[in-house]
């Protein structure tokens, strides 16, 4: 009779973990476009995750944020100094290196759950 009781504790531990700890980078759900090659060659992150930063080259032209996250434009490839605040939903020229996402609160304030670089 102790073995599953031992089972049943292990997995009601197991359950308890999980709903306690706290949940890693979330995926941005959709597409984030963007252009390379002054504006011809287009190029796509589909699901990016959420403080993760993404290098993308020399990215000019029109750039589209489909995702359900905010995004931040950064001119360098390490997402390291100025960044400009790209919101979800939203269409543009832009010129950048490099794309950082960030999920929001309740209130629609961005949430940054990684280093973005601002001093």
């Amino acid at each position: 009779m102790r073995r599953p009781i031992r089972a049943l504790e292990a997995l009601a531990l197991a359950g308890l973990l999980t709903a306690v700890t706290p949940a890693g980078a979330h995926a941005a759900d959709g597409t984030f476009v963007y252009h390379t090659g002054q504006g011809t060659e287009r190029h796509t992150l589909t699901d990016p995750l959420d403080g993760r930063c993404y290098p993308v080259g020399e990215a000019t032209g029109v750039t589209g944020n489909e995702t359900g996250h905010d995004a931040y434009l950064y001119d360098t490839e390490g997402c390291r100094g100025a960044a400009a605040y790209f919101p979800s939903r939203w269409y543009g020229y832009e010129t950048f290196r490099s794309v950082m996402f960030v999920s929001r609160c309740a209130d629609r304030t961005p949430v940054v759950r990684a280093r973005t670089g601002f001093s």
